[in-house]
């Protein structure tokens, strides 16, 4: 595996820990799955997502 290999690797793995593809993997289950309705956009997807990570107890 060269060096170049390696880096792609590292940094699709870290932007799948960090919840940077959540937004491509909603868009991706959304097409299969919900066709007739339109998905959110990638704002209002961000939006629901940080109020539903606050939570309380």
């Amino acid at each position: 595996m060269s060096a170049r290999e390696l880096l792609a690797r590292l940094w699709w793995y870290l932007r799948e820990v960090v919840g940077e593809t959540s937004y491509d993997h909603y868009i991706a289950h959304h097409r299969a799955h919900h066709t007739a309705e339109s998905p959110l956009t990638r704002r209002e997807f961000e939006c629901m997502r940080s109020a539903t990570s606050v939570r309380c107890c």
